[in-house]
């Protein structure tokens, strides 16, 4: 199975922290048999062919060095406003010219998928792309919440419905956005999409499905037992909707002497203000900037607990990462956490924005017994990259099969 992955960004290596789980699902798809080549738009630290961990990597040109550095580093959003937004013109249309040259490569006839992540702009590419690329071409739009997040007018909404409905397969990386997805492709008159295990040959929409992202065990490294000295770790990128500041504040209501030491990595545009908002409130933190994803285990494995205070999240990486080293998470109740976190027993859910809940959560999980039981590996046993694999090319083989006609003469897949 050709497998063509369109993605707004990719590692330049393994040791990128950009988009790891990028990196992680590619690999996984190619470690099950599949042959996968990457199409991205240019980063000035890359080469325009070349290859990550083993997988094929082709960067497409489409603006000035400046503007793709923007975009390279995940700030399509920002960078594809005013007058900067026409450039989003040629990127959409080398990406496209791209993405259907790499799966008819090679191919022979064969059956080939190209699978864009994020609606727009990518899920629009793999569309448009498997529509040029020919018969046997599917396409799959995978969904992972910052690209629902921005859907937020009626411009917006109706672009993302036309791609939705367009693919051939609509992805998400949790049940939260399957209901979203599920929500906007719904058609007039109570029509809604196929949401059965088998796609039938005429589908009155794409057919819909939560895969999650893989969990990067490889990387990771195994589970090791809880450091009853160790710090709070937070992991993301410094901005508003991880809740950092929440995390500070709820530090902050705790009594002095038993305020614990937060070390939080990653880096973003907060970074200052985070700084400035634990030095004023008298919260320890420790702000390490990016880390490689070969040490983020080792961070882990440091702490005492994870905090993932996040306003918002389509899946949440790092709970399913903390959780697979044996790591107990204190959790906004967003995105997947909620399929991961049994409360009271491998960490502690609390709702959002809620500055005395996570202070109490914080309180109860470090004064409890940080020994996890053997059943926190239990809801991660899902999102392994086997599984992730697995799912993702049971997917493409129904998608791709040969069509046969019954004897009414409508379209049937075998």
């Amino acid at each position: 199975m050709r497998v063509v992955l369109v993605t707004p960004g990719f590692p330049t290596s393994l040791d990128d922290h950009h988009k790891p789980f990028l990196a992680d699902h590619a690999r996984a798809l190619a470690a099950a048999g599949a042959e996968v080549t990457v199409v991205c738009p240019a980063h000035p630290d890359a080469p325009r062919h070349g290859e990550v961990g083993g997988i094929e990597v082709r960067r497409v040109r489409f603006a000035p060095a400046r503007v793709e550095a923007r975009v390279a580093l995940g700030e399509s959003y920002r960078v594809f406003s005013g007058l900067s937004a026409l450039w989003v013109i040629p990127m959409i249309a080398r990406l496209v010219l791209a993405a259907a040259r790499q799966a008819r490569r090679h191919t022979n006839g064969d059956a080939a998928v190209i699978h864009g992540h994020w609606w727009f702009p990518c899920g629009l590419v793999a569309a448009a792309a498997a529509g040029m690329a020919g018969r046997r071409i599917g396409s799959v739009v995978q969904v992972h919440g910052s690209d629902a997040a921005v859907t937020t007018n009626a411009v917006h909404r109706w672009l993302a419905r036309r791609v939705l409905r367009r693919a051939s397969a609509v992805v998400t990386v949790s049940e939260g956005l399957r209901d979203w997805a599920t929500s906007l492709m719904r058609r007039p008159r109570g029509r809604r999409p196929s949401q059965t295990a088998e796609p039938a040959g005429r589908r009155s929409g794409p057919w819909l499905q939560v895969v999650s992202m893989p969990v990067g065990s490889d990387r990771l490294g195994a589970p090791t037992p809880v450091r009853e000295d160790g710090p709070v770790v937070g992991v993301g990128r410094l901005m508003a909707e991880k809740g950092f500041d929440v995390l500070i504040e709820a530090v902050a209501l705790m009594p002095t002497d038993e305020r614990p030491e937060l070390v939080i990595l990653g880096d973003g545009p907060d970074r200052a203000l985070l700084e400035a908002l634990a030095l004023r409130r008298g919260v320890s933190a420790r702000f390490t900037g990016a880390v490689a994803p070969s040490e983020i285990g080792d961070w882990y494995r440091r702490a005492r607990l994870v905090c993932v205070p996040s306003r918002r999240e389509g899946f949440g990486m790092v709970v399913a990462e903390a959780l697979a080293v044996g790591r107990p998470v204190v959790a906004t109740a967003v995105g997947a956490a909620p399929q991961f976190i049994t409360d009271g027993t491998n960490g502690r859910l609390v709702p959002p924005d809620d500055i005395e809940a996570l202070s109490t959560a914080l309180t109860a999980a470090l004064q409890s017994d940080p020994d996890i039981p053997d059943q926190h590996a239990d809801p991660l046993a899902a999102f392994s990259p086997q599984a992730h694999a697995t799912a993702l090319l049971e997917i493409y083989a129904s998608l791709t099969a040969p069509v046969s006609s019954d004897s009414a003469g409508h379209e049937q897949k075998p």
